[in-house]
């Protein structure tokens, strides 16, 4: 088994993550409930997509740790090398560990969240969006999410923001 040839590709998944971004907030922005989900489960693919972005320019790749056994001789990749999955929480927590000058402790500034508690920490607010992934994408009963509306897009703006923070001398974000 080869490594994918993207799997290592920063500008690639930095602009698929603009591109998911960008989507969502236009559907965020449509003001039609039943276009709310879309929107959200677009923002959490796009935050996972900054966030593996983020671990690619660190040295990581995307894959799963579990397959190194069956990629072809010579491959220089070890499973701590690797990022997989797409809990938010858990990307950050590698990301944090890779660049302690991200933390997921710090607080996000106040752009007018509305019913969302403020302030609020990086974490809290990948916490909202993680269950977006499980729970939007198909019809299924809603245990972890407890409401969608308009400031789910104002928080994928904040957290964005922190994701592309010039802190992390990523230039190549847009």
């Amino acid at each position: 088994m080869k490594l994918d040839k993207y799997a290592r590709d920063l500008a690639l998944w930095r602009d698929w993550a603009a591109i998911n971004y960008s989507a969502a907030k236009v559907l965020f922005e449509n003001n039609a409930p039943f276009l709310l989900f879309p929107a959200a489960t677009l923002g959490h693919h796009a935050l996972e997509m900054y966030l593996k972005s983020a671990l690619i320019a660190n040295g990581m790749a995307v894959f799963d740790p579990k397959k190194i056994k069956r990629l072809d001789a010579g491959t220089n990749l070890a499973a701590d090398d690797c990022v997989w999955g797409h809990n938010l929480v858990e990307l950050a927590k590698v990301l944090e560990k890779r660049r302690p000058e991200f933390r997921l402790s710090d607080q996000m500034p106040v752009v007018g969240y509305v019913v969302m508690k403020e302030p609020m920490t990086v974490e809290e607010g990948l916490s909202i969006f993680d269950p977006f992934f499980a729970e939007l994408r198909y019809p299924r009963e809603m245990k972890k999410v407890q409401g969608l509306g308009g400031e789910h897009k104002i928080l994928l703006d904040s957290l964005v923001r922190e994701l592309r923070h010039a802190r992390f001398q990523w230039n190549q974000f847009p």
